[in-house]
């Protein structure tokens, strides 16, 4: 949009860009993707199901009772809080590259190329804090 010169049109036109393209953004971001874990959380449950009826036969019930029985509060609690950071941090990275491109699409293809290297980064380094957090707090 910084290339095709809408930010600026927006501007002119008295509407923050800020407001209306980065915060919904940024806040998308940071609400979907514990949504987006939990849902493959889901799936990659059903497939270990899957894959245990694969050499014999259990029952669905059977097999959530034990998974909900051998899952602890440090396992699930702290990996989706997780998230909302992780989200977060991609939204602001992405939305500031986005932001800041030039040179028409080579920018842009450069910055959507940064955004995914430094969002790969940061997640790595929040993850990293995230563990030693809970490792303090006794939660895994």
């Amino acid at each position: 949009m910084r290339v095709t010169e809408q930010i600026d049109a927006m501007e002119v036109s008295g509407t923050n860009p800020f407001k209306y393209l980065v915060a919904t953004r940024v806040m998308a971001t940071t609400l979907m993707l514990p949504i987006l874990t939990i849902i493959a959380d889901v799936i990659a449950l059903y497939a270990s199901y899957l894959g245990i009826n694969m050499k014999g036969v259990t029952t669905l019930a059977l097999f959530t009772n034990n998974i909900i029985s051998a899952l602890a509060f440090g396992d699930v609690v702290p990996a989706v809080i997780k998230t909302f950071f992780f989200g977060f941090a991609v939204g602001v990275i992405g939305c500031y590259k986005g932001y800041n491109s030039d040179k028409g699409t080579e920018g842009v293809g450069q910055a959507a190329n940064t955004a995914v290297v430094v969002s790969s980064l940061v997640i790595f380094i929040l993850d990293l804090l995230a563990v030693q957090i809970t490792g303090l707090l006794g939660l895994n």
